[in-house]
């Protein structure tokens, strides 16, 4: 049996370990309209399609 040990530490899978003291990505003003624009349309497809359900008689 292996017992973790300060020399050994567990493993960070699966993230990557961070080099040096670099800055996440930040997102752009265009990804961003893109994210809340999925959002939406996923967010209206669901009523959507239980209407449409409905509407057809299941």
């Amino acid at each position: 049996m292996k017992t973790s040990h300060p020399k050994n530490p567990p493993s960070k899978w699966p993230f990557p370990a961070r080099s040096g003291n670099k800055k996440p990505a930040s997102l752009t003003r265009g990804a961003m309209v893109a994210d809340v624009c999925l959002v939406a349309v996923w967010g209206a497809t669901i009523p959507g399609l239980m209407w449409l359900g409905a509407v057809g008689g299941f």
